[in-house]
C-alpha cells in the first residue's frame, strides 16, 4: 500500500511540473474562454469549431468531439502514442523529475522481454541490411549494381542510403540469418520471412533492389524493396509489415537523414528513388510517406523541425489526391504549405536528372501557396467569362476560404479573388462568413448528436428530458462539490447514493470519501481509479464547471434537481409498497434539507 501511494506522490509531482497548458501550447494554439482555454482538437480530425478544452485550474483536458481527456499523462499517451509509462518517464525527463520504478518483478521481467525483443529485431534488421548490401556489390550478381547506376547513383549516395540487393532465392536470406543464431520464426516476427501453411518458411524478399528504412534514432526498422524482373503477380513495390519496432504512420523514408538540414523546410516526396534522386542533387531536405497515405503523426514529425514543407507528388490523379489530403493534414498541423508542381509528366526522380539541380531549385521558387494551389484546380472547371459559372466558382472558392484560420491570409486570398472576377471583396466575404456560420452549425450539430449518443449510451439508451436534465445536473454538482465551500455547504444533504449508478455514484463516492477527511483532492489520482475507457467522461465532469463565478450560488440548481428527481423516485417506489408513512417521513426530511 505505501508504495501505491509513493507512486501517487510521484505521478502528481510529474503532473504538477508539467503544467497542461503550457504542454498542449506546444501542439495547439490555445484561447482563453473564461478560466478554461479551447482550441481545435489536436487528437482528431478537428476542423471548424473549438471542441477541446483545457482546466488550468483542474490541469486536465477534455474533448467533446472525440471524448478523449485527462491529465498531461492522458493527453501524451493519446498526442505521442505512448503507454502510460512511457508518457510518464517522458514528462519527468522534460520536467528533470527522478523516475523511481515501482513496477512489481512481473511488470519489470515483461518490460524487459519487450526490451530484449525490439534490441534483437534492430540488431536482425541490421545484419539484414549488410546482407543486402554486400550482394549489391557482390561482382558475381551485377544486375542490381548495374540498375541503380542506370538510374545515375553514384556510390556515395548508394552507400548513403545503404541500398542492397535480395537475391532471387528462396531461402538464401534464412539460410545467412541462421547461422548469424537467429530462428526462422523470429525473422518472420521481423517481416524478412513469411510462413507458408506447411509450417516452413521462405525469404520475404527475393529479387529486389532493398530501401532499409531508418527511424530518427539510427535503426534499421523495415525494408522496401523493389522488383528487379518482372513476375507475374509479383507487386513492383514490396514493403515490410507492421511490427513491434515498426509503424508506417509514425515515419518518413530519409528522415534519419532529412531532420538535420539547413534549408528549414521539408519536401515530400512520393517514392524512395524521388527521395534519393532529390539527395544527390543537393536537396537533403526530402522525405517520403511510407507506402501509406500521408498522416497527421507524420505532420507532427516534420513539425518537431520545420513549419514549412512542399508537396511534390506526381501530377497524376492519384498524386493530386494525395497533395490535397496532405496539404489539409499539414495545415491542420500548422505547417505552411507550399505545392511544386511539374507540368511536363516527369516526376521529380526524372527531372532533376534530365534538367538539373539549377532547374529543380527554381521550380522550388515558383511553388504556389496550397491554397493558391486548390484555387487553380477549381479555376479550370470554370469560364469565368460566364456569369453563371462565375458565381459558382465563387461559392466552391469561398468554401475553402472558410476553413482559412488567418483573417491576414484569408483577406489576401479575398483581394486576388475580387481582381480575377471582378467581385467586390465585400461581397465574397459575406459568402465566406455564410459559409462559416453554416460549417460552425454543422458542427455544433454534430457535437449534439456526439453527446446525445454518448448520453444514451451511458442512460442505457434513455433519452427523456428529464433524465437529460438529470444527467447534465449530475455533472455540474459533482464538479462543484469538488471545492471545500461547496462541499460544506451541501454534504448534510446528499450522499453518493443520491446519484445514478454508474461513473457518476462512483466518482460522487471517491470525492465524498477524499473531501470528508479535509484531503486534497487530486485529479489524477480520482481517474487513476476509472478504467482507461472511462478517463474522458470523468475528466470532463472534473473539469468543466460551466465558468460559473459563485459557485455557492450555481450549485443551487443542480442540487435541487438531483434532490427532487430523488424524491420523486422515492416516492414512486414508496407509493407502490403502499407505505404510507415511510412516505410521508422521507418527504418530511427532504424538505428540512432543502431549506
Amino acid at each position: 500500500m505505501k508504495q501505491s501511494v509513493d507512486f501517487q506522490d510521484f505521478i502528481d509531482e510529474v503532473i504538477e511540473k508539467n503544467d497542461i497548458v503550457d504542454l498542449i501550447s506546444r501542439y495547439v494554439t490555445l484561447k482563453r474562454v473564461g478560466n478554461r482555454f479551447q482550441a481545435l482538437c489536436p487528437l482528431h480530425n478537428d476542423k471548424k469549431t473549438p471542441s477541446f478544452s483545457v482546466s488550468p485550474d483542474k490541469q486536465l483536458f477534455h474533448c467533446f468531439g472525440c471524448g478523449a481527456g485527462g491529465t498531461a499523462i492522458n493527453f501524451i499517451m493519446a498526442k505521442e502514442n505512448l503507454d502510460f509509462m512511457e508518457a510518464v518517464k517522458l514528462l519527468a525527463e522534460r520536467a528533470g523529475v527522478p523516475v523511481p520504478d515501482y513496477r512489481s518483478a512481473a511488470e519489470r521481467n515483461r518490460a524487459a522481454e519487450i526490451h530484449d525483443k525490439k534490441k534483437r529485431m534492430y540488431e536482425m534488421n541490421a545484419e539484414a541490411a549488410r546482407f543486402f548490401f554486400n550482394n549489391l556489390i557482390d561482382k558475381k550478381n551485377t544486375k542490381a549494381l548495374d540498375y541503380l547506376r542506370a538510374r545515375k547513383l553514384s556510390n556515395a549516395t548508394i552507400k548513403s542510403f545503404g541500398l542492397g540487393y535480395a537475391p532471387d532465392n528462396w531461402s538464401t536470406l534464412i539460410d545467412y540469418m541462421k547461422e548469424k543464431g537467429y530462428s526462422e520464426e523470429e525473422l518472420c516476427e521481423v517481416g524478412l520471412a513469411v510462413k507458408r501453411d506447411n509450417g516452413t518458411y521462405f525469404d520475404k524478399f527475393r529479387d529486389r533492389v532493398m530501401f532499409p528504412i531508418i527511424d530518427l534514432r539510427g535503426n534499421v526498422i523495415a525494408f522496401g524493396g523493389r522488383i528487379l524482373t518482372d513476375k507475374e503477380n509479383a507487386p513492383k513495390y514490396l514493403n515490410s509489415p507492421e511490427t513491434l519496432i515498426y509503424k508506417k504512420k509514425d515515419n518518413l523514408y530519409a528522415m534519419n537523414i532529412a531532420k538535420n538540414t539547413k534549408k528549414g523546410q521539408f519536401m515530400i516526396m512520393e517514392g524512395y528513388m524521388d527521395v534519393i534522386s532529390l539527395h544527390q542533387g543537393g536537396f537533403d531536405n526530402a522525405v517520403a510517406s511510407l507506402g501509406t497515405a500521408f498522416t497527421p503523426q507524420q505532420a507532427e514529425v516534420l513539425k518537431r523541425y520545420a513549419d514549412k514543407v512542399i508537396l511534390c507528388y506526381d501530377a497524376d490523379e492519384a498524386g493530386q489526391k494525395a497533395t490535397d489530403r496532405a496539404g489539409e493534414i499539414l495545415r491542420e498541423a500548422d505547417v505552411k504549405v507550399k505545392v511544386l508542381t511539374i507540368t511536363d509528366g516527369k516526376d521529380p526522380d526524372d527531372y532533376i536528372k534530365t534538367k538539373g539541380p539549377e532547374m529543380f531549385q527554381l521550380l522550388i521558387d515558383n511553388a504556389e501557396s496550397f491554397v493558391e494551389y486548390k484555387i487553380g484546380k477549381i479555376e479550370k472547371q470554370y469560364n469565368l467569362d460566364d456569369t453563371v459559372e462565375k458565381i459558382e466558382f465563387v461559392e466552391q472558392i469561398a468554401k475553402i476560404f472558410a476553413n482559412i484560420k488567418n483573417d491576414v491570409e484569408r483577406e489576401v486570398y479575398i483581394k486576388k479573388i475580387a481582381r480575377k472576377t471582378d467581385v467586390s471583396p465585400d461581397s465574397i466575404n459575406v459568402r465566406i462568413k455564410e459559409r462559416m456560420q453554416k460549417n460552425q452549425r454543422n458542427e455544433k450539430a454534430r457535437f449534439q448528436r456526439q453527446e446525445k449518443k454518448q448520453f444514451e449510451e451511458r442512460t442505457g439508451g434513455r433519452h427523456d428530458l428529464e433524465r437529460m436534465r438529470l444527467y447534465n445536473a449530475e455533472k455540474l454538482l459533482l464538479n462543484l462539490i469538488c471545492e471545500k465551500e461547496v462541499f460544506k455547504e451541501v454534504r448534510d444533504k446528499l450522499s453518493p447514493q443520491s446519484f445514478e449508478d454508474g461513473i457518476h455514484r462512483k466518482l460522487a463516492e471517491i470525492i465524498f470519501d477524499v473531501m470528508s477527511k479535509g484531503a486534497r483532492l487530486s485529479p489524477a489520482a480520482v481517474l487513476a481509479q476509472f478504467d482507461e475507457s472511462e478517463v474522458g467522461a470523468v475528466s470532463e465532469i472534473l473539469s468543466d464547471d460551466k465558468n460559473v463565478d459563485n459557485k455557492l450560488e450555481a450549485v443551487k440548481m443542480p442540487l435541487k434537481t438531483v434532490l427532487d428527481y430523488n424524491e420523486k423516485k422515492n416516492n414512486e417506489i414508496l407509493a407502490k409498497d403502499g407505505d404510507a408513512e415511510k412516505l410521508q417521513e422521507i418527504m418530511e426530511r427532504l424538505k428540512k434539507d432543502k431549506k
